[in-house]
């Protein structure tokens, strides 16, 4: 039995959708584990089937270097592929001796360290990140994209059944729509108005769920004070942890979010999606979409997409969103 280390020291989008290819035929009587950035765990912990995994800092090579070597040492993997992770985790696998360290080609370490290296250009987002991957795992299997049969799998989450955190927020499942407006910024946003005016615009009949951390504030800030008298809009920013969050947006009719990694989580989940993307190209949906049955995807068309004004956002109607939400 072959074992495989599969690596990607990232955010919540990158790793679900790095994630789903250990999904593929050819490792299906492989030992697999992964490598994750600290604070991931609910991924591979919620994951359809469960995945084996490692939690490392990703600036903290002095802890995480060592505690990497260690399981290197004890694992004892075949084949490594490094998906993205920073250049400690190159040098551990290579002063482990690892048979095969696969990578992206690109920063220093990966000519260094790396026996197995793949030059992509993902910042011309001609597919999918989750097809990028996927590239990189069959190079690493020595297996001619060209004469494999392989689809990119989407990974699956389960959400822990939780009744006792939808009655505490008076919520019925269903009958609630999730708007989370908040990211990191990697992204063109959707403009606060749009958002405060689907909100009022949403049927009366249905609750309107704000969820986001504290560095969603400058998103939240307006949405909250606008709607701060308005029983039917419930805040829970803050209020849930990573196993509630998941319970929130697997019950939830819709959820309403740009691209960040809340939209991977619920499209996993199989909760209709409705994304809000920038047509800047390293931004585009045709690389950082969603992947699920239930995902719409909401854009604003441009000419050339090198040069965006940021402003063309609100050329997404919310009509258009309000449609889709009606359809659902």
């Amino acid at each position: 039995m072959k074992k495989v280390l599969l690596i990607r020291l990232d955010k919540i989008g990158d790793l679900i959708c790095t994630m789903c290819v250990d999904q593929v035929s050819f490792l299906k009587d492989c030992d697999v584990q992964w490598a994750i950035a600290k604070g991931l765990n609910f991924i591979p912990g919620n994951a359809d089937p469960k995945r084996q995994y490692l939690e490392l800092k990703k600036d903290d090579s002095k802890n995480s270097l060592p505690a990497l070597k260690k399981f290197l040492r004890e694992f004892k993997p075949n084949i490594a592929v490094s998906f993205q992770a920073p250049w400690w985790v190159s040098y551990a696998l290579w002063s482990e001796g690892v048979p095969v360290r696969a990578g992206v080609r690109s920063q220093w370490h990966s000519f260094l360290f790396l026996n197995k290296g793949l030059r992509q250009r993902r910042s011309l987002a001609t597919q999918h990140e989750a097809d990028y991957n996927l590239d990189l795992l069959l190079h690493a299997f020595a297996i001619e994209e060209k004469i494999s049969q392989e689809k990119t799998p989407i990974l699956k989450l389960r959400a822990t059944a939780n009744p006792t955190l939808l009655n505490k927020h008076n919520l019925t499942a269903q009958n609630y729509i999730v708007v989370h407006p908040g990211m990191a910024g990697s992204a063109l946003n959707w403009p606060i108005s749009s958002y405060i005016e689907l909100i009022e615009k949403i049927n009366g009949n249905t609750q309107v769920v704000l969820t986001g951390t504290p560095a969603d504030e400058p998103w939240l800030k307006d949405i909250k004070a606008y709607f701060k008298n308005n029983p039917r809009v419930l805040s829970l920013q803050n209020e849930l942890n990573a196993a509630e969050l998941l319970t929130v947006l697997d019950k939830a009719k819709a959820v309403v979010v740009p691209s960040t990694g809340v939209a991977h989580i619920a499209a996993s989940l199989g909760t209709p999606v409705l994304g809000l993307y920038s047509p800047v190209r390293v931004q585009h949906p045709r690389r950082w979409a969603a992947r699920g049955e239930k995902v719409h995807i909401f854009m604003p068309e441009v000419s050339d997409p090198e040069n965006v004004d940021p402003d063309c956002m609100a050329q997404i109607k919310v009509e258009d969103v309000l449609k889709t939400l009606a359809s659902l």
